[in-house]
């Protein structure tokens, strides 16, 4: 555990980018393809998106270089904006996300195969559909789920305020009950880790403060402290946890990962990656929890060094930090 509030926000925000580059080119590729293809091991290092030894071409996207994040760091990094520069009234606070968000739609560096639920929300609040109506009614995609770290950051210490938040930040491009809960459990996992909760503790507070409001997320939930001894292989896969591309399915995958791993960010995040399924997004979320637990320093040098736009994430972490020391 990391105890220096400022490393530990730096470790969250790098992190979650870091998980999400390393997980970019698993994405949409089978555990066993990656393994057999890239090495025993899986992928341990940044890699090209169409790295030469996958033996079809990459499915979605175009070239991309090792260290490149997707939409998953783009939409987190469109939210922290949001709430940077709105004031504390939730109406403001969604209004402003929504504008990041619309913002990002558009930009020409939206070109990482971003979720259809999300570019829908982006389009229905660019019409000009009241943020509470924009998402998708029935829709509980990760995509509200992967992107809620700033959040948890922000809001460490106000936990109502924190799930409060998420839940409506959900509800600018996903609506089903299952996608507002993980929302609300991907901010709390690290707004816990903050405090250097480790999994037992995170899987408390998210049933706590979450269950009890979607069958679905709880369901999905509630397997994980049976499927911890089982290896990744068949845990994270549609017989364990699911495949991660709907939100308690990315939720429940990533807990696994930090649950496993609590002390080891690299272990954690390579558990996360080398996966059937949203491998990014699994690998994202956990490494924001773990990069807000283990700090900063945890984090291998060379991908803080090699990670896209590196400086600005630096500087938005230290932005999000000062605004919740005021």
């Amino acid at each position: 555990m990391f105890t220096d509030r400022k490393d530990a926000f730096r470790g969250a925000i790098f992190g979650l980018a870091i998980g999400d580059a390393l997980g970019y080119p698993a994405e949409f590729r089978s555990r066993e393809q990656i393994l057999h293809e890239i090495g025993p091991n899986g992928i341990t290092d940044f890699i090209a998106l169409a790295d030469p030894r996958f033996s079809r071409p990459w499915i979605v996207g175009e070239y991309q270089p090792p260290g490149t994040y997707t939409d998953d760091t783009q939409m987190s990094i469109a939210l922290a904006e949001g709430l940077l520069e709105s004031s504390e009234a939730l109406d403001d606070q969604m209004q402003a996300i929504g504008k990041c968000f619309v913002k990002w739609s558009r930009s020409p560096e939206n070109n990482r195969a971003p979720g259809s639920t999300c570019m829908t929300g982006c389009a229905n609040l660019a019409s000009g559909t009241p943020w509470r109506e924009a998402g998708v009614a029935q829709s509980k995609g990760c995509g509200s789920a992967m992107r809620v770290a700033p959040i948890g950051l922000l809001y460490a210490k106000d936990t109502e305020r924190l799930l409060e938040i998420a839940r409506a930040s959900s509800l600018l491009t996903h609506g089903h009950p299952a996608a507002l809960e993980g929302a609300a459990a991907g901010a709390l996992m690290v707004a816990s880790a903050l405090d250097g909760a480790d999994g037992p503790a995170i899987y408390q507070a998210i049933e706590k403060y979450c269950f009890g409001k979607s069958h679905d997320f709880d369901a999905c939930l509630r397997k994980v402290p049976k499927w911890l001894n089982t290896s990744p292989a068949i845990a994270l896969s549609e017989p364990g946890l699911g495949e991660a591309w709907v939100a308690e399915e990315a939720i429940a995958s990533a807990l696994y990962c930090v649950w496993r791993h609590p002390d080891d960010f690299a272990a954690g995040v390579f558990e996360a990656v080398n996966t059937d399924g949203d491998s990014d997004s699994i690998a994202a979320i956990t490494g924001s929890v773990l990069g807000a637990r283990l700090g900063f320093d945890a984090i291998p040098g060379k991908w803080r060094e090699e990670i896209e736009n590196a400086r600005m994430l630096l500087e938005l972490a230290d932005r999000l930090y000062e605004r919740a020391s005021n």
